[in-house]
């Protein structure tokens, strides 16, 4: 696992937010929002995410299309399940706006619901998407790859292209699938013009690097993919095309080198997801101590992993060991700003030091990001009570039971991993048979 796992990617996310902003704003006049949706539109376009999902619940319900700003964000932290129901109610709301169904076909996309996710992409074309209509066309060749549908993907991507042809995406996933097809020179053309547009994507130079292999330039292989190593160290792909080309052409010192490097990465990834599952499983079995030390040889390799930091937190705060708690806590916040377990905890690990005003600031960040769990309303009851503020720990308190109450409910493990794209077989079919639009 490389020292990026589970992060957060804040620059992408802020790429994404920005775009639904574009997409909603194409059809709907920014004049026509009122002041608590502006004011959260523009925490979006700062960059300032966690704000921005506090100032859109407070503009809830007197501006309902906040509620599908609030669906794009929780679909790019992975909160699949949150984000079909913030979008359940903007498309309840305006049933007509065909932004809404390009955002329902990438929840479904994620979830592994392609035909239903295409349906939701072909919605939003009916409707009409205007200047996103190539963006629309590029999801659906990625559901189509997904598929297997090489000719239509391939429509789909020279529809997006035939609309903006500087969608580098586009270039890249055609020259994937001529390469796919031993069309190397067609790979090429697609590559080259992805690379002149933007700086290189992810998976740009690993492509180039087998197209060149495939079309026997070799040497430029061998460069371009030494490129791609030095730019990011864990591309596996580019490293072992990279080994395989230098085998192949006769340098056997270097090819087992860069064949070597690339087995060892890749025993490390898989070596350090064994063992963060084994620290889970001591956690959830009550072996705190042997859980913390799986934790921590994990944290020595992928120092900047989120969820273990997260769960070593959790671990140590279970035993007793409160500042260290708060320190990993911190460090996770680092790399995943808008992970409410990790705010939850530190609520309670303020709480046990009796720092009430900041025990209360950090569960209700907690509650900005997850409003329906009711550990969360339990914790805040207690801060109020000891705060001498008995209504509203009554009412906190009273929160959580109909919470717990309600079917179905069952409180989160608080050993879990922040990744909640569950996409066995059985999930997938449960998901994608569920609930319908409004």
């Amino acid at each position: 696992m490389n020292d990026g796992a589970g992060k957060f990617h804040h620059r992408a996310t802020v790429l994404f937010l920005v775009l639904l902003v574009v997409l909603f704003t194409s059809s709907i006049a920014l004049a026509a929002f009122q002041s608590p949706l502006t004011a959260a539109l523009d925490q979006l376009n700062r960059g300032n995410v966690f704000e921005a999902i506090r100032s859109l619940k407070l503009a809830l319900p007197e501006n309902p299309q906040a509620n599908f700003y609030l669906s794009g964000i929780y679909t790019r932290m992975g909160r699949y399940d949150t984000a079909y129901r913030y979008l359940s109610s903007a498309i309840q709301a305006n049933p007509t706006q065909a932004a809404y169904y390009d955002q329902l076909g990438l929840i479904r996309q994620y979830e592994g619901c392609r035909p239903e996710a295409l349906a939701a992409f072909r919605q939003a074309l009916t409707l009409g998407m205007k200047n996103e209509e190539a963006t629309v066309w590029r999801h659906i060749g990625d559901v189509h790859v997904n598929l297997l549908e090489w000719d239509k993907a391939v429509d789909a991507f020279r529809n997006t292209l035939r609309l903006r042809g500087d969608d580098a995406g586009a270039h890249l996933a055609l020259g994937r699938i001529y390469l796919d097809r031993n069309d190397p020179a067609a790979a090429l053309v697609e590559l080259h013009a992805a690379s002149a547009i933007t700086p290189p994507i992810s998976g740009l130079y690993a492509a180039m690097g087998r197209a060149y292999r495939a079309s026997g330039n070799p040497e430029s292989a061998i460069d371009v993919l030494t490129k791609a190593i030095a730019r990011d160290p864990s591309d596996q792909e580019s490293r072992y095309v990279l080994a395989q080309t230098l085998l192949a052409e006769g340098r056997a010192r270097e090819g087992r080198e860069a064949l070597r490097d690339y087995q060892q990465l890749q025993e490390r990834m898989t070596q350090t997801n064994s063992m963060f599952e084994a620290g889970v499983e001591r956690a959830r079995a009550g072996d705190l101590a042997e859980a913390e030390k799986v934790l921590r040889e994990i944290l020595k390799v992928a120092p900047r992993y989120a969820p273990a930091l997260q769960i070593l937190g959790t671990v140590l705060l279970n035993r007793g060991n409160v500042q260290p708690a708060l320190e990993a806590f911190r460090q996770s916040l680092s790399v995943n700003p808008l992970n409410s377990e990790t705010y939850l905890n530190m609520g309670a690990a303020y709480l046990r030091l009796g720092n009430l005003n900041t025990a209360l600031e950090m569960t209700e960040k907690a509650l900005v990001i997850e409003d329906e769990d009711a550990r969360l309303y339990n914790q805040l009851g207690e801060i109020y009570s000891r705060m001498s503020r008995p209504d509203q720990s009554r009412a906190a308190l009273a929160r959580a039971v109909v919470l717990q109450s309600a079917p179905g409910y069952q409180p989160p493990d608080p050993y879990g991993s922040e990744g909640r794209h569950r996409d066995d077989a059985a999930t997938v079919r449960q998901i994608c048979g569920g609930a319908s639009l409004p």
